[in-house]
């Protein structure tokens, strides 16, 4: 079980930014963003997880893929514990690093699509 944020090139826009922008300017956009939420997930773990037990193994399991021809990256956190320290359980407050990282990087993302097609 882990936690993963995906930055898709998103149905029907990305079928629009297909008829007006080459493939490789949305891939590289695509890449650069999760590339971008991956960095700051890991730099941002070490001031989230400050309790005893944080030993490291989260920001060195936040890793990337890119699906669909590089229209689609996800950014994730493989230990099996991760879906817990994201959203908490009822013994344990949440300590949410994902995501604020999420929702911080698709403002970015939106607006660098949006700049491909000006």
């Amino acid at each position: 079980m882990a936690i993963n944020y995906k930055l898709n090139g998103i149905g029907k826009l990305q079928k629009g930014l297909l008829e007006r922008v080459s493939k490789d300017k949305i891939v590289s956009v695509v890449k650069q963003n999760t590339t971008q939420m991956q960095q700051t997930a890991m730099s941002k773990a070490s001031s989230v997880y400050t309790k005893g037990y944080s030993t490291g193994d989260t920001k060195k399991n936040i890793g990337i893929s890119f699906e669909n021809s590089g229209m689609s990256g996800t950014t994730g956190m493989g230990m099996n514990y991760n879906p817990y320290t994201e959203k908490g359980t009822r013994f344990m407050a949440a300590e949410p690093l994902l995501k604020p990282t999420f929702n911080s990087q698709k403002t970015k993302f939106k607006s660098d699509l949006e700049k491909l097609l000006k």
